[in-house]
């Protein structure tokens, strides 16, 4: 759905980073919030749960699982994204990662292509854009403007998936990411808002605003926020899946 969705509810609810493929990680990290914080702990995904890792499909079948389960939503992100718009048979490059989740989805039998991806367009077509939890916590890929909360519409789309760049390109050709929360104006009511995309070494809380891609497919770690309760949770990653030469602040 390319349209947001408010939700309320008076469960523990944790917001995890990129995955892009780290299963196991993924897996231990869920089930080590709902040993500590209760099995009702809702599990909430900014999204880029594909691609870099090994275990792709395995990883979008677990969120699949979880979601129809009622114990997991994800919010719309830019791998998914192109992997949806691939599966539908439109032309885009397969780069940053992207060609394992191909080669992963080429490898299985005609019956069982035809089956996952009737499974992945259906699931893809019940995630929001972003998703605003009980009006103080704001879900969003890339992050989200104040002013944009609450619309849809192209603009809107392209910065919550992709962010704000300056045009430019980092020497390992990623587009140069502008810091969208430096500016942002904080109010007494302002909401947090949790945010992927950008591999930061460690969470980046800047404006009641919250980066937790910690690059666990490059390596570090996968990250989870409590936002009510201001906590963090982490598994360290089993090993290195995907590498570049500057891996941090680069964008994902």
């Amino acid at each position: 759905m390319d349209s947001f969705l408010r939700i309320n509810t008076e469960k523990p609810y944790a917001v995890i980073g990129d995955v892009h493929g780290c299963f196991y990680e993924f897996r231990e990290l869920v089930e080590k919030l709902w040993d500590k914080y209760g099995k009702d702990t809702l599990i909430i995904s900014v999204g880029d749960n594909i691609d870099r890792g090994d275990f792709n499909l395995k990883t979008l079948d677990f969120c699949i699982e979880l979601f129809e389960q009622g114990k997991f939503i994800e919010v719309q992100s830019n791998h998914m994204d192109k992997f949806v718009r691939w599966l539908n048979g439109k032309k885009v490059k397969v780069s940053y990662g992207m060609q394992k989740t191909v080669e992963e989805f080429l490898s299985l039998s005609e019956e069982d292509k035809e089956k996952t991806k009737r499974k992945i367009l259906n699931y893809y077509s019940k995630i929001p854009l972003y998703l605003i939890v009980n009006d103080k916590v704001i879900i969003a890929h890339a992050g989200i403007k104040d002013e944009m909360v609450g619309k849809t519409g192209k603009k809107v789309k392209s910065f919550v998936l992709y962010g704000e760049t300056t045009g430019r390109y980092t020497p390992e050709g990623f587009p140069e990411r502008l810091d969208w929360t430096r500016n942002r104006k904080v109010e007494p009511d302002s909401p947090k808002i949790v945010y992927g995309h950008v591999v930061f070494e460690e969470p980046y809380i800047n404006n009641r605003c919250y980066g937790i891609d910690t690059g666990c497919v490059f390596g570090n770690k996968l990250t989870a926020y409590l936002p009510e309760l201001e906590r963090f949770e982490f598994v360290r990653a089993k090993k290195t899946y995907y590498s570049y030469d500057t891996l941090w602040s680069t964008g994902s």
